[in-house]
């Protein structure tokens, strides 16, 4: 499916000072790993190769120029087997959504715009979201203890470290951040040497629940570091705030996103997997995810994915809620400008910063100088969705590629996309 707009033009925001300009410094204090070494330079031959690609002459449109990057991620021979894409201009000015490839591989149904896709830790966002509306009314403070508003037998010692027990004082603020050192349910090994991830993929029908997932953390893993020393994410922090929000207000965690997002925002395609329902009818099948050659389908539409990564949703829709946050119509200004207290990641292994539920992609200023790629804000998944925001060309870009183990061609698909802009002035 293709939207049409009044103008195949986009030009950048006039701005005094860019906001790559306000980010640049702060990276420089980013920590320099082998593995961050590793993966900057495959980024980087991805960056200049695009930027190479979209400099040489094309008489081909801006239309043409999504639609050849959007192609070009998906082909025989390759590990992904489906892509979906919407780029929107923030003033109206221009939108345009695609999709390629097959979307369910047991019946060949193409692959649309409007097909849904498990949008794995883009929820986070929406989580993140909840917590700053619910701090604006005064039901939540971000400096409280976790334990004001959670169990005693859920929390504690869920993070001992060296000795001592800090799971009454990590902060509302440190899970959001992932500051808190709490350990990664889902990607750190528990006793039995395997990552939930690996569990979850070796038996998909397997049946789990969110408090057992928590209590994985709390009973087999064991943190690296004292709360506020360092940034570290771990999903574990989300299952907390899910478990926070329903605390406060009382129902269940899909009534809330139902209440505050799906319907004043009209995501008549977005629902939270297991737990709740499309408004919109009737909706098609979420896309096949895979990891390499493996459908896990059935393990990502799991109940035990939540408020860490259990949304399903359409391109459109991610747009729709990414302008309300932008524009201010889910928080007011400032508290979106907390929200955007980056800090590095120390387990990224890209060029990530986090502040509450929110990522920036910052390309180092020696890469950049080349590349001159502007910096974007919004939030990655760990199956290739992603919704992020580009301030200076003020363009939103929604989208997937539904596989676990491509993890840089999310953000070369999108510096594509940059960079095809950049030429539209």
């Amino acid at each position: 499916m293709k939207s049409n707009a009044s103008s195949d033009t986009i030009s950048p925001m006039p701005m005094q000072q860019s906001y790559q300009h306000q980010r640049s410094l702060r990276f420089i204090r980013f920590s320099w790993g082998r593995l961050f070494i590793v993966l900057v330079v495959v980024v980087a031959a991805g960056i200049l190769l695009a930027g190479r690609q979209l400099t040489r002459p094309r008489s081909g449109n801006i239309r043409q120029q999504l639609d050849s990057a959007l192609r070009a991620t998906v082909g025989q021979g390759k590990p992904i087997r489906n892509a979906a894409l919407c780029v929107t201009k923030g003033d109206g000015s221009f939108t345009w959504c695609d999709a390629a490839g097959v979307a369910n591989q047991d019946g060949k149904v193409p692959m649309t715009a409007a097909t849904p896709f498990y949008i794995a830790s883009i929820t986070k966002l929406f989580t993140a979201t909840a917590i700053m509306m619910l701090h604006e009314k005064g039901l939540i403070a971000l400096n409280d203890p976790m334990a004001k508003y959670l169990p005693e037998q859920m929390i504690h010692g869920i993070q001992i470290y060296q000795g001592h027990d800090y799971s009454h004082e990590i902060t509302v603020e440190q899970l959001l951040a992932h500051t808190s050192g709490i350990p990664d349910y889902y990607d750190e090994k528990g006793k039995d040497g395997k990552t939930l991830f690996e569990i979850f993929k070796a038996d998909q029908q397997r049946k789990w629940t969110v408090d057992k997932e928590i209590a994985r953390t709390r009973d087999e893993m064991t943190p690296t570091f004292e709360p506020g020393a360092k940034t570290f994410y771990s999903d574990t922090n989300y299952l907390l705030l899910g478990k926070i929000i329903e605390a406060k207000t009382g129902k269940p965690l899909q009534e809330v996103f139902e209440e505050l997002f799906f319907r004043p925002l009209g995501l008549k395609h977005t629902w939270l997997v297991g737990l709740s329902e499309p408004l919109g009818k009737p909706t098609p099948t979420p896309a096949d995810v895979f990891s390499k050659d493996e459908n896990i389908t059935q393990m990502r539409s799991s109940t035990f994915y939540w408020a860490d990564g259990g949304i399903v949703s359409t391109p459109q829709d991610l747009i729709l809620f990414m302008q309300a946050l932008q524009q201010g119509r889910l928080v007011q200004p400032d508290t979106l400008k907390k929200m955007h207290q980056w800090k590095p990641l120390s387990n990224s292994g890209m060029p990530f910063q986090y502040g509450y539920g929110t990522m920036e992609f910052v390309i180092p200023s020696l890469i950049n100088r080349l590349a001159k790629v502007p910096p974007i804000w919004g939030h990655s998944g760990s199956i290739g969705s992603f919704l992020y925001y580009a301030p200076d060309l003020d363009l939103y870009m929604a989208g997937t590629i539904d596989q676990e183990n491509s993890k840089t061609a999310p953000v070369v698909l999108m510096i594509k996309i940059m960079k095809a802009a950049q030429q539209q002035k």
